[in-house]
């Protein structure tokens, strides 16, 4: 995941699963906020993907299950 952030400004924008949309978000960042310069201390922050924490696994299961019963519906 990917956060674009501003120092000068103190915000980190919504994570992103690619790099270029938080490079687009931090385009608009500076046209908006900047007028199209690069403050100093912006950054790409890449976090690493991380395994669902133990209490998002039910959740996951019933996602997981009501998947794997509408591809057998669809099978027979």
């Amino acid at each position: 995941m990917h956060q674009y952030r501003c120092d000068r400004c103190a915000t980190t924008s919504t994570s992103y699963v690619l790099r270029r949309d938080a490079e687009a978000h931090g385009q608009r960042h500076r046209d908006d906020h900047h007028g199209g310069d690069h403050p100093d201390g912006e950054s790409i922050l890449t976090e690493p993907l991380r395994l669902p924490e133990r209490r998002e696994w039910g959740a996951m299961a019933v996602v997981v299950a009501l998947i794997l019963i509408g591809l057998a519906n669809k099978l027979w």
